[in-house]
């Protein structure tokens, strides 16, 4: 896919875009509410095709059989939102590039994703579901780090909110801007029993809130107990 490209096709049951799509810019959006539908637009579509579908759940038969279209008319890809996302499905995606799959509990950071995708830029679905989650998390300095984000010798960083968890990572948010990417934190949150635990981790990506907080995607490394 080219920088050029910015015809989608969103097939949804709804024609009303989500918060993380209306986000993106220079893009003609074409509507299919059914299958059927897509089929019709699809036979109207030259060149380059990028089709995005939104569902609530994912599974394999599902997938092959879009991916069956693109077999026969070439020059087609497809980027999958859903909820629930069935983890043979991801078979599919490996060492293809005209395939994404992503969790719509990625939320805003979707936006970056498509807008990688529709540039050309490599992109991987990630596999782990993210859950939504309203958790306060303290942020402190790693024990990889040489430093501390907020200058020697200094050990807490920030309070803030867990948005989202996985078994690989996180989605927090942060009143002020304090990290930069590559950085390396503890994350601390509390359990479910109410037991303070300490992830290691390293910061992915960095983005804004509409409010102008920090979003920040962390990685896990270590569990301290």
């Amino acid at each position: 896919m080219q920088d050029s490209f910015r015809d989608i096709i969103y097939l949804s049951p709804s024609q009303e875009l989500p918060h993380y799509l209306t986000q993106l810019r220079g893009v003609r959006w074409r509507w299919a509410q059914s299958t059927e539908k897509l089929k019709q637009v699809l036979n109207t579509q030259q060149g380059e095709t990028c089709v995005i579908v939104r569902s609530e759940f994912l599974n394999i038969r599902i997938v092959q059989a879009f991916l069956s279209w693109a077999q026969l008319k070439g020059r087609m890809s497809f980027i999958f939102i859903a909820q629930t996302i069935e983890n043979s499905v991801y078979q599919l995606g490996f060492g293809n590039s005209r395939v994404l799959f992503v969790h719509e509990s990625e939320g805003s950071r979707i936006t970056e994703l498509v807008h990688r995708c529709l540039s050309g830029l490599g992109v991987k679905s990630r596999k782990a579901e993210r859950l939504p989650v309203q958790s306060p998390i303290m942020l402190k300095k790693s024990m990889m780090a040489l430093q501390s984000p907020t200058g020697v010798g200094v050990q807490f960083l920030r309070e803030g909110a867990m948005k989202d968890f996985s078994q690989g990572g996180a989605q927090i948010e942060i009143s002020t801007a304090s990290v930069s990417v590559k950085d390396f934190v503890s994350l601390m949150y509390q359990d479910q029993q109410g037991k303070w635990v300490s992830i290691e981790s390293q910061v992915r990506w960095i983005a804004s809130s509409v409010a102008g907080n920090q979003i920040i995607g962390v990685q896990f490394l270590a569990v301290n107990a």
